[in-house]
């Protein structure tokens, strides 16, 4: 027997899930090339990444570094190779970090493993051909990929230190040579091999982080960029809702450094949560502390004090009951 009320709303019986991420496919230019520009201006200010170690990206070659289709042109064999994502970043599976001859051919000076915790214990992940070979190899150690959002920046980093390294090095032989009148042979740049099981998961979603934190690229250009050279990755719906986190959290990191910039072009420190330039140099905290609050309380006025509390927002709705009153019963 049915009862008195009815939903107004169909029953779910699943878990609620945050709304996909649809990557849709880059444009492509009139040689059929997709069209994904990292950076077009060779003055771009890295700074407000908040990364440092970031001089060397000045030198890199700007504009279009797709240089030939990948989703047209993929062979299925492809996934076992390292394909080039950036000038001197490329991604790949395990197989890749092993390969002798293209960790040769290609110059590679630093493999970054990311590994699951358990791999990591068992030793199942990692290139022994890289120390044979004096290559340098980090790791980045997560027990789920949940934990990614939390060692972006610190691989960040890692990148960033060794590249950076590299450049300083390439400079001094550069400034030594010379110097001396002689021909040195010319340094290798860096350049970073991130690689896991497959290639497509963990260390794709990295090196898509690296983009969107040093390019200032946001979450989809950065997919299509990966994509568009290594066209088996595989990015589910969590790992795009990872990725779309993190770029909310790059974009509020930004803020905090462009704020502290104009602190400082105004006088102040430059120091997050300090400006002496409105604080007659005693170096308040800029926020808002337990008391201000009380005082700011006391001084509303109660009589139309209700719109500022937290209610004050569902005002105005229009009204959804969650049942309806069958008629007739």
């Amino acid at each position: 027997m049915a009862g008195p009320h009815s939903p107004a709303q169909g029953w779910s019986w699943h878990v609620p899930s945050p709304p996909r991420i649809i990557v849709p496919p880059p444009a492509l230019n009139a040689n059929g090339i997709p069209d994904l520009h990292v950076v077009q201006d060779t003055a771009f200010d890295f700074e407000p990444s908040g990364f440092a170690n970031a001089e060397f990206l000045q030198t890199v070659t700007y504009g279009n570094l797709i240089s030939s289709n990948n989703m047209l042109e993929w062979k299925y064999e492809q996934r076992r190779m390292a394909q080039q994502i950036l000038p001197f970043l490329y991604l790949g599976p395990m197989a890749a970090a092993r390969d002798r001859n293209f960790l040769q051919r290609e110059g590679i000076t630093m493999v970054l493993a990311v590994r699951n915790t358990m791999s990591a214990q068992a030793k199942l992940l990692g290139s022994k051909a890289a120390q044979e070979m004096g290559i340098e190899s980090r790791n980045v150690d997560v027990a789920g990929n949940q934990e990614l959002i939390a060692a972006f920046p610190r691989a960040i980093d890692v990148i960033n230190i060794h590249l950076s390294a590299m450049y300083q090095l390439q400079q001094a032989r550069g400034a030594q040579a010379t110097a001396s009148a002689q021909n040195h042979p010319p340094s290798t740049p860096g350049k970073v091999l991130v690689f896991c099981e497959s290639g497509n998961e963990r260390s794709a979603t990295l090196v898509t982080a690296y983009i969107m934190a040093m390019y200032s690229a946001d979450l989809i250009k950065a997919i299509q960029i990966v994509q568009a050279q290594r066209f088996a990755v595989a990015f589910d719906d969590s790992l795009r809702n990872l990725l779309s986190t993190y770029e909310i959290i790059l974009r509020a990191k930004r803020d905090v450094v462009q704020a502290d910039s104009r602190i400082v072009g105004n006088g102040g420190t430059g120091k997050p949560g300090l400006n002496n330039s409105t604080n007659g140099g005693l170096g308040k905290s800029s926020k808002r502390t337990i008391d201000d609050s009380y005082e700011d309380d006391d001084d509303m006025d109660m009589d139309g004090g209700d719109r500022f509390l937290d209610h004050g927002r569902f005002e105005g709705r229009a009204s959804s009951a969650p049942f309806h009153d069958r008629h007739g019963s």
